[in-house]
């Protein structure tokens, strides 16, 4: 026999938002989980309309203190002595530790007990059913059927089995309440004396309503089915023509890719003809601009040597020039020889 969970699996870590995968801080401060369980409230006092009810397993007491707001005598239990420790002060005196196992003093108009089963033993869940059904009339039941990754939950099974429990106490299914806003296999249980006519007809009742939604959603889906397998045809058809156009369009686009490719290695090859002949002249223009350069140094040098024999022969034609003027001045004067003869001579 397996076993069940204990009291110290509860603790703060368990009722962080990791664990409950929904909204941080799990308290009643909290307004998003406010408003969850007081939507709850309201809709089990409108179904049932119930004086008093018990959560068993009430964990921080969220939904006992929603229906108290709603005007119910709600009280809970529940195993963990952290979850009522940590519970809101208006609603903690309201809560008490014990276990599911443990008898019901109290009868209630309604009990609640929201996943918990799956966190006990296999022994102790059937002991808390009866602790349940000997306490009220009306349960409403909810207990996970998968989730197994979750450490806690040592005891998951088909809600089928749960509700065959429940019906060896005389608890049955009522198929007429729908507390889907709980979770996809809550069930309201309820103490009933059925003949095996009413227990057949309640339960052909909702069997025939789904399985008449099975049959127009099996018939929609062969329906649909169909009409995918048309559309597939005529997709085909459209596709087989577009693939035959876009081959020959493909086809079309390659040869002008090749084109292209031709025409660019063509002009690759001119271009590259083209850098060779640039290079070519580019070391011609070095070379000339070399020789200019040297020209013009020589040139220069020329230049140099013009100017420093212009000088020269502006020099010798100004010293000539004087020298001339020197020689017809002498000419036109008489020399001293010629003065002391004429002198010696008398004239």
């Amino acid at each position: 026999m397996g076993e069940g969970t204990r009291s110290e699996d509860y603790s703060s870590t368990y009722y962080n938002d990791a664990h409950l995968g929904g909204y941080d801080n799990y308290s009643w401060d909290n307004p998003e989980w406010r408003s969850f369980f007081l939507g709850i409230a309201d809709r089990l006092v409108g179904i049932a309309n119930p004086r008093t009810v018990l959560d068993v397993g009430c964990a921080r007491g969220l939904l006992v203190q929603a229906l108290v707001e709603r005007g119910v005598d709600a009280h809970g239990t529940d195993i963990s002595e952290h979850a009522v420790a940590s519970a809101h002060d208006d609603v903690r005196p309201r809560l008490s530790v014990a276990s599911a196992t443990e008898p019901i003093v109290q009868r209630h108009d309604l009990v609640t007990c929201i996943e918990v089963l799956e966190h006990m033993s296999p022994l102790d869940a059937q002991r808390a059913i009866d602790a349940m059904t000997a306490a009220t009339d009306r349960v409403v039941f909810s207990s996970s059927p998968g989730d197994h990754d979750e450490a806690t939950h040592v005891n998951t099974r088909p809600t089928a089995q749960w509700a065959a429990s429940f019906a060896e106490r005389g608890f049955f299914r009522r198929t007429d309440v729908d507390l889907g806003f709980l979770s996809p296999w809550a069930v309201m249980f309820e103490r009933a004396e059925l003949t095996a006519h009413a227990l057949t007809q309640r339960y052909e009742s909702q069997f025939d309503v789904v399985h008449a939604e099975l049959l127009e959603k099996r018939s929609a889906l062969l329906e649909a089915h169909r009409r995918i397998a048309t559309l597939n045809e005529q997709l085909e058809s459209q596709v087989s023509g577009k693939v035959a156009e876009q081959a020959s369009q493909v086809e079309q686009w390659q040869a002008e890719v090749l084109d292209a490719r031709h025409q660019l290695l063509t002009t690759r090859d001119h271009v590259i003809g083209s850098e060779a002949e640039v290079t070519r002249l580019r070391g011609e223009n070095a070379r000339l601009r070399a020789e200019l350069n040297r020209a013009r140094k020589q040139l220069d040098n020329v230049r140099g040597r013009l100017k420093e024999a212009r000088t020269r022969t502006e020099r010798l034609t100004r010293r000539a020039n004087r020298l001339t003027a020197e020689l017809e001045s002498s000419r036109s004067r008489p020399s001293f020889a010629r003065r002391a003869a004429r002198k010696v001579l008398g004239r």
